[in-house]
């Protein structure tokens, strides 16, 4: 008898169990391109895959930034009104702790300045002290034999992202003296720590007339230097014209020393009214500009004050310029904002004479 004579119900083919997968292989073919993946498929796990890592790199970076922030904070120092530097607390120590007799006894021949004994018995790469009044730069300043050890080294030449405050290799500081041209770099990253408060000077015409004078000592002598000029340039020839500052560490002739001062006038967005001669000292600082998509420099200039000189600047002078040079990705950004040389070149002894001879006029009235 069948089955259907019985009144059973004929009996369904047995369905075959899914194999199961594994966690991790489903992980692995759900995220990366496999055999049997349509082209569709494929393309949106690389957009995805690419994505992710984009993320991971992302937050590596920004997990690395607050750690080092978070270090640098519990290591500031406090001054006397109880307020947080942006120095170490260490080095504020060594630096004003009375130096032993052996510590003197190592500084290099030539050395004057016996209060930097300490700071130099730590680092034999310590050539001296940068402080700008009213701000929180206020850091020790070492030089290597390249631009590049301490750009992630602390002053210990331990790994810090932010770096160590160093002067360019090119311009040696040594008893023998100073470069014509004195360049410091420093790092723009952190909120109050290192060069960032550079920034301040391009924001603000009113930080200017605060902070007109940096004070930079050596192991061989103390220099007070007046700010000529604040501008910003690009560092890649892509984006126009490059202005090589840091090159120009020693002028060979008084040619190179008017050129050099006459592309910081015209690039500076303040008239600040600074007289300069020929032969005097000049004091750089550099640090990234990050206001735009490509690779800038915010660079401070400032010529030493001469023997006898007040170290006093006139701030009444200090002007914003109506005509400003930039560069051609500049100025596919902001427009042609460059209308011709309005700054007083007359300040700069010798400089008018100069520029006719040279046929160098920019006369705004061309424009």
């Amino acid at each position: 008898m069948t089955e259907m004579d019985m009144g059973l119900s004929p009996r369904s083919p047995k369905k075959r169990k899914k194999k199961k997968i594994g966690f991790w292989k489903s992980i692995r073919l759900g995220l990366f391109p496999a055999k049997g993946d349509s082209v569709g498929e494929i393309v949106r796990k690389i957009i995805f895959l690419t994505a992710l890592t984009v993320l991971v790199v992302a937050l590596v970076y920004i997990g690395q930034y607050v750690i080092n922030f978070i270090i640098l904070e519990m290591n500031a120092a406090v001054d006397e009104n109880g307020n947080r530097t942006a120095t170490d607390a260490h080095i504020i120590e060594v630096k004003n702790r009375p130096p032993t007799q052996q510590e003197i006894e190592q500084l290099p021949e030539g050395s004057i300045n016996e209060k930097y004994a300490g700071l130099y018995a730590e680092n034999n790469d310590f050539v001296g002290w940068i402080t700008i009044p009213g701000t929180n730069i206020d850091y020790p300043v070492v030089q290597a034999d390249d631009n590049d050890y301490y750009l992630h080294r602390d002053f210990n030449k331990k790994y810090l992202f932010e770096g160590t405050i160093f002067a360019d290799y090119r311009g040696p500081i040594t008893a023998e003296g100073m470069p014509h041209n004195t360049v410091l770099y420093g790092h723009n990253m952190l909120y109050k720590f290192r060069f960032t408060v550079l920034q301040n000077y391009k924001k603000n015409i009113s930080f200017l007339k605060t902070a007109p004078v940096i004070d930079f000592n050596t192991l061989y002598g103390d220099g007070k230097y007046k700010i000529f000029s604040v501008f910003l340039v690009n560092w890649e020839s892509k984006y126009g014209e490059v202005f090589d500052y840091s090159g120009a560490t020693y002028f060979r002739n008084q040619a190179e020393f008017y050129d050099f001062v006459l592309e910081c006038g015209d690039r500076s967005i303040y008239d600040t009214g600074v007289d300069v001669e020929y032969g005097d000292e000049f004091l750089t600082l550099s640090t990234c500009d990050e206001s735009t998509y490509m690779d800038l420099r915010l660079v401070v200039v400032a010529r030493k004050v001469r023997e006898n000189e007040e170290p006093k600047v006139d701030t009444s002078k200090i002007v914003r310029k109506k005509s400003i040079k930039y560069f051609d990705g500049y100025y596919q950004i902001y427009g042609n904002l460059w209308k011709g040389r309005t700054w007083n070149t007359s300040v700069v002894k010798g400089l008018d004479a100069y520029i006719k001879e040279h046929g160098l006029e920019d006369d705004p009235s061309d424009y």
